[in-house]
């Protein structure tokens, strides 16, 4: 794509996003003169990390003089390294909820979403589970791939298939580093069932505080490896490992939308969702109906179908939610955030333009399609040109 094509398709997406209230500056423009290296540093979500891979490469053909160094350390690092000034680019699938206080902005760069995989050779099709049966399993409620709850809402196959392994425990995987991915996976659990007592991230939900049924493993890929080796197993990954899953009996499940959280309600099969790209996207749309950009920023959660829990608003007490009429989104979708300082760096230019061009240019099909990511709306592509434009460079 020539460089006056994409400015003018940033811009179109700015004119939709913001009514024409605000236009894009100059620093898209491809630099011609410098011969200097710049080097941006960027580390955090390894559900990001995917991304920012194959962005790196792309951006230096686009600008010669800039180099991407990205690191997958989990959204956890992500955040703290941007709020201490040692990385350029924090990436995040939890918005940073104080982030002025450090002189950070959270900006969005592409909508990602979450799947549930299990290990279970014989079972098949994809199993139907909801945020409620999910957070008893991971309480240490339902310990048995044939707990009658979770036979409830499956085919009569799955039913004989998970009835013939009584004596197969699930066997329960987290993530043990500080994860975005936990993040989203909380949350899912604390807005579905009133008896969740871990809350929402790795605060609660720990090595140390745990059931002690729950495994640890580091990072995504370590999320893979330990599904994989471990029949009976169950884990949340991020979508854009999905191509990196494999083997007999690893499937994910479709799963329960607002009108399927309780453990006894939830058996009607069409109040479960599988995960595409069109799902999230549905889900994408819904939640950003209720973005409120004057009280929240971009700080928005997008899981259950929009439920607009915030910064300040974010559920701690479960139950689940209201249905939202007339949808079926896939539940567990998120904007993934960049975190950047508005403080002026040596390299503050070279960062605002990069993170415009990921905006613009980056969300296209080419880079998104092949880690399941869908493109950013064009209201917050609207607003996160808003939000660049505060960094002093």
């Amino acid at each position: 794509m020539s460089s006056g094509v994409a400015i003018a398709v940033a811009i179109v997406l700015l004119l939709v996003g913001l009514g024409g209230g605000y236009l894009l500056g100059t620093y898209l423009n491809k630099s011609t003169t410098s011969t200097s290296t710049t080097t941006i540093t960027e580390t955090g979500s390894s559900l990001l990390y995917p991304l920012m891979e194959s962005w790196g490469p792309n951006y230096t053909s686009y600008q010669p003089n800039v180099v991407l160094s990205p690191a997958s350390t989990g959204s956890g690092t992500g955040q703290s390294y941007a709020e201490q000034g040692l990385i350029n680019i924090g990436a995040s699938d939890g918005y940073l909820a104080n982030a002025s206080a450090s002189s950070l902005v959270n900006v969005p760069v592409a909508i990602s979403s979450q799947l549930i995989w299990y290990n279970l050779p014989g079972v098949p099709g994809h199993l139907n589970l909801n945020g409620t049966i999910l957070a008893m399993i991971y309480s240490g409620v339902i310990t048995s791939w044939n707990n009658p709850l979770i036979l409830a809402a499956q085919t009569s196959a799955q039913q004989s298939a998970l009835n013939a392994l009584s004596s197969q425990s699930i066997y329960v995987l987290a993530r043990g580093d500080s994860s975005g991915d936990t993040f989203l996976f909380t949350s899912y659990c604390d807005m579905s069932w009133s008896g969740w007592t871990f809350g929402v991230g790795n605060a609660n939900l720990s090595t140390d505080k745990a059931p002690p049924h729950i495994a640890f493993d580091t990072g995504n890929s370590g999320m893979v490896t330990g599904v994989e080796g471990q029949v009976g197993a169950i884990a949340y990954i991020g979508i854009s490992y999905m191509s990196k899953v494999s083997g007999t009996g690893l499937n994910y499940a479709a799963l329960g939308d607002n009108n399927s959280l309780s453990a006894s309600g939830g058996v009607n099969p069409s109040n479960y969702v599988l995960w595409s790209a069109a799902n999230v996207s549905a889900d994408a749309n819904l939640g950003l109906t209720h973005l409120n950009f004057a009280t929240y920023g971009l700080a928005v959660s997008l899981i259950l179908g929009g439920s607009p829990y915030g910064a300040i608003t974010l559920k701690t007490g479960g139950g689940g939610t209201t249905p939202l009429a007339g949808t079926t989104p896939y539940p567990i979708s998120n904007l993934e955030y960049t975190l950047i300082k508005t403080t002026a760096q040596t390299n503050s230019k070279a960062i605002v333009q990069f993170l415009q061009w990921a905006i613009s240019y980056g969300n296209a099909a080419a880079y998104l399609n092949p880690i399941g990511f869908v493109p950013l709306t064009p209201e917050v592509a609207g607003y996160d040109m808003q939000e660049l434009g505060t960094v002093a460079t």
